[in-house]
Formats: C-alpha cells, structure tokens, sequence
C-alpha cells in the first residue's frame, strides 16, 4: 500500500465526516420535537430544519467525495496489483506451469482481480461508513439513555453469535466457489486450445457434460453462500424489529411517566433502526467481501510463489560469451518425478555443434533447457566460459542466448514486430538482413504486405515452416554468442525441413550450437553427436565415430536410413 496513504486518508476522512452527518439528524430531530413542537416554538423548528438541511448536504457531499477518492485509489491499487502478478508470472520457473493449469493462472488475473475491484468499487466505502456509524451509535445510546441502551444491546450477544458462524460457514463456501470456478476456467481454456481434437474425436458431447458438471459443482457452491445469506439478513432484521418494539414499550412507559421526552424516544427509534441499518448494509457488501478476501489469499499466494530459478545475491553481468559450456555431474529431476538426468559429465567447447539424439524421455530437452537455466540442476552444476549458470545475471545472460522451440511462438503483430521480439529498437533494413541470413526473406516476400503481414495469435495463420524460419531469424537477430535448438523440425515435411535445416545452418555458423534432433540427418550434420539414454550419456563422437561404433546410435542410423542388415556397411550422408 506504498503511495496510496495520502488517498486513503483523505477517504477516511470522508467517511468519518458522512457518519458524523448521519448522527447529528437524531439528534436535531429530537431538539425540534423537545423544544419547538412540545413548546410550540416555531423558531426552534425552523433552526433545526435548517441544520438538518445542512447536515444532509454537508453528507451528500462527503459521500460524493468518499466514493470518487475510494474508486481512483481502488483502481490504482488493483492497477499496481495486476502489474505485480503480471511481474511475477514472468519470474516463476517453468516448473511452475507445468504442475499449474492454464486456466487457473488466468483466474488468479481476471476473476480474482475483479473480485476484488468489485468490492474496492462498490463495498469498501459502504463498510467504513456503516463501521463508523454502528460505534458512533452505540454510543449516542449510552448518552442518551442508558437503560433503554441495555434493551437494546441484550440483542448483541445473539447478532455476534450469528455473525461468527456465518462468516465462519460462508468462508468455507467461497473458498470452495472460487475452487471450482477455477476448474471451470480451466476446463474452458482447454476445451478452447484443443477443439480441433476433440471436435475430430467427436467428444463434443462428453465435453459439453464435463463443463455442465464442472458448472453445477460451482452453482451449488454459490447456492450454498446464498442459502447462508438468506438465513443471516432476516435475523438481523428480526433482531432490529425485537429491540423497536421493546425500546418502543418501555420508552412510552417513560414518556408516560415523565422521565423521558418525546424527542428523545423518536431519536432512541431512529438510532435504532441506524443501529442496525449498518449490520444489515455490512451482511450486504459480506458476499463481496468474502469473495475478496478469498480472492486477495490465492493472488498473495501467487506472489509468494518462489523461483526456481532464484537469483544470486551478487549477480555477474554478462557481456558476452565465448560459448564454453559445461555439464559437471549433473542431476536433474521434474518435482519428485523419476529423475531426468544422472551424473551427466560434458564438455563442449565454443563453436561447435552439438545434436542430442535419443528416445522420447531420455533427457535431451532437459539438457538444452538447464542451459538456458528455465531450471536449475538439483545435483551439480552447469557452466558457460567457466561460470556458475546460478552465478550470473539471469536477463544479460539471456540476451546472449537465441533459443528456437519445435514449435515456434508467434506473438500477434507484424511479421516485423516478430523478428524484432528479441531486440524491439533493431532497425527495418536490420530486420530484413536477418531474415535474409536465413533464408527466410523470399517467404516473406510472397505474404500479402510482405514485413507487415498480420500474424495471427500464435502465428496460426502461418504454416509450420514459415513460422520456423521466422524464429530462425528472431535468433538470428539478437545475435547470440550460444544457439539453443529444441528440435526445431520433428512437426515438419521433408521438403520444408530441408529450408529450415539450411537456414539453421546459416544461424549456427561459428556460434556454439545445441540441438535436439528427432531425425538422424539434423544429427549427421552437426560436428559432434551425444546419444542420451534414460538421463545419461550413453554414446558421444561424431556421426562417422558412432557408425563405426557399431553401437544404439549405428542402429537407430540403420533403421533410419532402412538397412536389412546389420552387418552391412552404412553409408554416410553427412
């Protein structure tokens, strides 16, 4: 709440001012009965008509004021809040999405955040105001009467008692109500992303069930906070009438006998019917509080997430790199899952070009991504130019590295504006020598606007290699000392895997180059090849070194390239 104590001061200050105004109208109503109507005095009517007046306008604009300062400041604060979840989101590890849905990442930023404008917008104000006036009241009481102030307060002991166990049972059902609406959103978001399945699969139905049941689990959850708050608000009107009526009877038995004025029963009356009014307003904004307050404890627990991959207290600035990388002993497992990578040992100097071959699951993209540091190794450690990944600044090393996934993410913009992601200031003609460099500038040339083709969310309106060849060239842009390549072709054909192998070709050039290979002829061209077997190295030399091995890789080579049999010579074709 840094930078917002000067507005909410001033709100405060507000609110103290519009409960003043509401306790002051008792008050004058009871002198113009006492000493105007009872005396028959028609000035002391007029003058409290006139404060009265006053009192409302004085609160009119309290109030217009409360809710313009309480509305800015409340959209400041969630304005900051979305900028610090978006903040952290950016700083969590990629662990984190992959044991998070989808959907839920986006409630935490959309129908909880709203939660809480709702309630900064609409509530906030209502429940100072009827805080300040239900203490203010009760005091007015005591002033005023004090045993007609017992009568009233006996109801206290059963509304706080009432209070508790609602607020108690309508916590648990808001919680559960956000829970599942969660799963709902999260149902949606991937009932979304993969339509083309599950209309191909005919699933239609069975997912229209799913969310219908995911749907009804979240009314019934709303149904039972309703249910809550259709027993507590008629209680609280209950109580409110039970203590009228009894303040009524013994307040005329008063009045009859004399030791209690006209004036002074009308205002016990209307504070009374104050004295509830706030409990009441509070039970009313009490559904948007609730769903703020659960709301505010899953965005905290979002922003106290921690990294896994946390920065180092003195981090290295990195300028450059020669591309030295080494993998000294490293272990590396996905949660409490089967370990991933064993005692890995590798030294690959600067220049060269690295393809990771092996099974689905062997380790390869582990590797790859322990060296762009999306993880950090939970055994050993894992160098660049002799340094500690953990070591060094994690954004100016990452300026030094170019990364293209197997599948290419596009963001929605010009084709321009995505060859520029990696380094927005770069320069049209310096756009276009990178998509040159790589072969892609004659693709580019035949989409309708050339560089300012729209690409569509996710470049789906793209084929697979167009929006490979424009990662090649985002690579290729920012210039990287080290080239991480995730098997950038397993998703394409034949004829567009040999464009983008040479456009890979000319990306790598004299840069260190990792690699992981899917099809054997990406392995054969690269300098040096490491087959990867259930996390260890199990083969590592060049494509000719491993044929004449004769060992796993010489037999995925011959399978590959259809050999009969083993003992035959294989030719290579690099």
């Amino acid at each position: 709440m840094r930078g917002f104590g000067a507005p909410l001061l001033i709100s405060l200050g507000l609110v103290a001012v519009d409960a003043v105004m509401s306790l002051l109208l008792p008050v004058l109503i009871r002198h113009g009965i006492d000493q105007g109507v009872t005396r028959m005095a028609l000035g002391a009517v007029w003058a409290a008509a006139g404060l009265g007046l006053f009192t409302v306008l004085v609160q009119w604009a309290a109030q217009i004021g409360e809710t313009r300062m309480t509305g800015r400041t409340g959209e400041r604060v969630l304005y900051s809040l979305r900028l610090k979840i978006f903040a952290q989101l950016q700083r969590l590890g990629l662990d984190y999405y992959e044991r998070e849905l989808t959907g839920r990442i986006m409630t935490r930023m959309t129908t909880d955040v709203d939660a809480l404008s709702t309630f900064l917008q609409t509530g906030l104000v209502t429940a100072f105001v009827s805080v300040v006036t239900f203490f203010g009241i009760m005091v007015a009481l005591l002033v005023i009467d004090v045993q007609l102030a017992l009568v009233v307060f006996v109801t206290l002991p059963p509304l706080i008692i009432a209070t508790f166990f609602f607020r108690r049972a309508s916590v648990k059902a808001y919680e559960l109500a956000r829970e599942r609406v969660s799963a709902v959103n999260a149902d949606l978001q991937e009932s979304v992303s993969g339509l083309l399945i599950l209309q191909a699969f005919r699933r239609e139905r069975s997912g229209r069930q799913r969310f219908a049941d995911g749907s009804d689990s979240y009314r019934r959850a709303r149904i039972r906070g309703q249910w809550l708050i259709s027993v507590y608000f008629p209680f609280v009107q209950l109580l409110s009438s039970v203590a009228a009526a009894a303040v009524l009877i013994m307040g005329a038995h008063r009045v009859d006998a004399g030791t209690l004025t006209t004036g002074a029963l009308v205002a016990y009356l209307l504070y009374i019917d104050l004295f509830f009014a706030p409990v009441q307003q509070l039970s009313q904004v009490f559904d948007g509080y609730q769903q703020a307050t659960v709301s505010l404890g899953r965005i905290q627990e979002l922003l106290q997430e921690p990294t896994s991959t946390k920065a180092a207290d003195e981090p290295l600035e990195v300028l450059s790199l020669r591309g030295d990388i080494v993998f000294e002993d490293v272990d590396f497992a996905y949660g409490d899952d089967e370990e991933a990578l064993r005692e890995v040992s590798l030294a690959i100097p600067a220049g060269q070009t690295v393809a990771f071959v092996g099974e689905t699951g062997a380790g390869k993209s582990t590797l790859v991504k322990l060296v762009a540091r999306f993880y950090d190794p939970t055994g050993g450690r894992v160098t660049v130019d002799g340094a500690d990944l953990r070591a060094l600044d994690l954004t100016s090393y990452r300026h030094r590295l170019g990364v293209v996934p197997q599948e290419a993410y596009l963001f929605q913009g010009t084709v321009r504006d995505a060859i520029a992601y990696g380094r927005p200031d770069a320069t049209d003609a310096q756009v276009e020598a990178a998509a040159r460099a790589v072969g892609a500038h004659d693709m580019i040339a035949t989409l309708d606007g050339g560089y300012l083709h729209e690409v569509a969310e996710r470049g789906r309106n793209l084929s697979a290699g167009q929006r490979q060849l424009i990662a090649l060239a985002r690579a290729e842009l920012v210039d990287p000392d080290i080239l991480l390549l995730d098997e950038a072709t397993a998703a394409l054909d034949l004829a567009t895997e040999a464009v983008v192998n040479q456009a890979t070709d000319r990306v790598a050039g004299r840069r260190t180059t990792l690699v992981v290979a899917h099809r054997l002829t990406t392995a054969a061209r690269a300098d040096r090849v490491v087959l990867m077997d259930h996390g260890r190295i199990a083969e590592d030399g060049t494509h000719e070194q491993l044929l004449q091995l004769g060992g796993r890789y010489a037999q995925l080579w011959r399978t590959f390239v259809g050999a009969a049999e083993p003992g035959e010579p294989v030719a290579s074709s690099a």
